[in-house]
């Protein structure tokens, strides 16, 4: 259980700052009005019809808004009450950034270094001259998590030389409950062992911009909340953004039963101020996020040089940023809300920045009508390691080292998949699916799945859909990562034509082969057979399955 909870906190903060006075800045958002009826506003104008069309359709469990470095593209609020049971939700609803509020820090450090407070080669024991091993570490291997440094948070164990679930319990639950003094974390960081040598390799730990907030405060004098809402939300007119907060959370919590039974929560919110100040612990809105994001973008925060080093990435992470194909993100967790913040590079568009907080434990809505309802679908059947569908024509024999997974547990991925979906589209495209086999390999992970896809229900007004649309749909569910390779070609498989996409799929660092076949069967009848591999090896293995019928 300490795992399962200590994950719920893996992803925690990020943000950045601009140096214009408070009276010039206006809210980006400030004149859009969404309604009882009308949760979501898209930009009309005719030139960003290209982006209201790539993401126009996307909602969340919360708040969530596009924009360029001029203007607002997009804005979607769930039709959900604030905490005051009456307000309905905004573009100024303020959630818990969580480990989104880490760039902040870095922005913060980079500042102060600006001045020559601080340097990046600064070795961590000029600050805790007691901290014999801090000689080896700099501020550069904290911003860029290097530094060997355990988890404060996710690895409790060995940063607070504890073992056993119940300890890093109550040991998490007084961090959660402000119980732990900044003496108390110092003299557990003096005694925890290094993960690696520092400055060799790359591993996540809050711990290195906790660290960072103490060093702020030493180097500026004044309180790490106290720096950051003079130096960057004062600056960015981020009037709604604070930081060492409580009770000004709007957002309404849900499904927090387990952080109450294990002392980590009384109300579904953090209430930790100092305990994870630097790596957590910004309270913001989207509203404020897109004047935080332009500053910092727009240059008003930080000098081209420092600007250089803020996106500098090693081993894929920058300082409080990471870096993805085309341009950087991070993303963070609280207790009950999950946030995150894209800032893509466009040749068009200049930046475009897209924001995301929403609450986690929400149960999407979902109409489970048999999709298959009113089209020729008939029922399949595996026996004896072979799967077949009469209608489709299909005889799939399953490999040997492969589980065959139930309807049931089949029902239950399904679902999942369902619930995980923000984008429109996607989900009435999925809604209208079957998902008729899965196979699964628990040793090596690999899958093989088929679907059944009722074209005139997930697409009513295309008639023309085509195998190779299908494909580009689903190729687009995977756009978030890096697709290292795309490729679309024909191939004769058990006698039948089937259309082929090869992907690579990058997801942060590991890659997925990914092989999906589709073929029409009728006016409004598609198939679809997905394998899944690790391994770049398997083309033939997933093609030779396939037997005539």
């Amino acid at each position: 259980m300490k795992k399962a909870i200590a994950g719920m906190m893996a992803l925690i903060m990020l943000i950045p700052m601009v140096s214009c006075s408070q009276e010039e800045v206006k809210n980006p958002m400030s004149e859009i009005k969404l309604t009882a009826s009308e949760r979501s506003w898209k930009n009309p104008e005719e030139k960003y019809s290209e982006l209201v069309e790539l993401y126009g359709d996307l909602s969340c469990a919360g708040t969530m808004a596009v924009a360029t470095d001029k203007d607002i593209i997009y804005l979607y609020a769930e039709n959900a009450t604030e905490k005051d049971g009456v307000t309905l939700e905004s573009q100024d609803t303020v959630f818990d950034l969580g480990s989104v509020s880490k760039t902040f820090t870095a922005v913060a450090v980079l500042q102060l270094v600006e001045k020559g407070k601080i340097k990046l080669d600064d070795t961590l024991d000029k600050y805790f001259p007691e901290y014999e091993t801090g000689s080896k570490i700099t501020i550069d291997n904290l911003l860029h998590m290097r530094s060997g440094i355990p988890d404060y948070n996710n690895n409790p164990d060995p940063f607070w030389n504890i073992s056993g679930e119940d300890a890093a319990n109550q040991k998490l639950s007084d961090v959660y409950f402000d119980r732990i003094s900044d003496e108390e974390f110092l003299q557990a960081l003096y005694q925890a062992p290094l993960g690696f040598e520092p400055g060799t390799q790359y591993e996540y730990s809050n711990t290195n911009y906790h660290l960072l907030a103490f060093i702020i405060e030493k180097v500026s004098g004044m309180k790490y909340c106290d720096y950051v809402k003079k130096n960057i939300f004062d600056k960015c007119g981020m009037t709604k953004t604070t930081s060492m907060a409580t009770g000004d959370l709007t957002y309404t919590p849900v499904n927090y039963d387990d952080l109450v039974k294990y002392n980590f929560s009384k109300d579904g919110y953090s209430a930790c101020p100092n305990s994870t100040r630097g790596d957590s612990g910004i309270h913001s809105c989207v509203s404020d996020m897109v004047a935080f994001d332009r500053a910092l973008f727009g240059g008003k925060l930080l000098k081209k040089d420092s600007m250089e080093i803020l996106l500098t990435e090693v081993d894929g992470y920058c300082c409080g940023l990471k870096k993805q194909k085309d341009g950087y993100f991070h993303d963070g967790s609280s207790f009950t809300c999950e946030t995150d913040n894209k800032i893509i590079e466009s040749e068009e568009y200049g930046h475009i920045y897209m924001i995301k907080l929403e609450r986690t434990g929400v149960v999407a809505e979902i109409n489970w009508d048999d999709p298959m309802t009113g089209t020729n679908y008939t029922q399949s059947s595996v026996n004896d390691g072979v799967y077949i569908n009469g209608y489709a024509e299909l005889k799939i024999k399953v490999p040997y080292d492969f589980n065959v997974i139930d309807e049931e547990e089949r029902q239950s991925i399904w679902n999942d998949v369902l619930q995980s979906l923000n984008d429109n589209k996607a989900k009435t495209r999925k809604l209208a699916s079957r998902l008729d086999a899965f196979f699964w390999n628990r040793n090596t992970g690999e899958s093989i799945s088929v679907y059944f896809l009722n074209t005139k229900l997930g697409f009513p007004y295309d008639s023309d859909y085509t195998e190779e649309d299908y494909l580009n749909d689903e190729i687009k569910t995977y756009e978030e990562y890096e697709i290292v390779k795309r490729e679309i070609s024909k191939v004769t498989l058990g006698g039948k034509e089937y259309t082929r996409a090869e992907l690579v799929v990058d997801f942060n660092g590991l890659e997925s082969h990914l092989y999906i076949y589709a073929r029409k069967l009728d006016d409004n009848l598609m198939i679809k057979i997905e394998g899944a591999s690790l391994s770049d090896k398997r083309a033939d293995f997933f093609e030779e399955i396939f037997s005539e019928i």
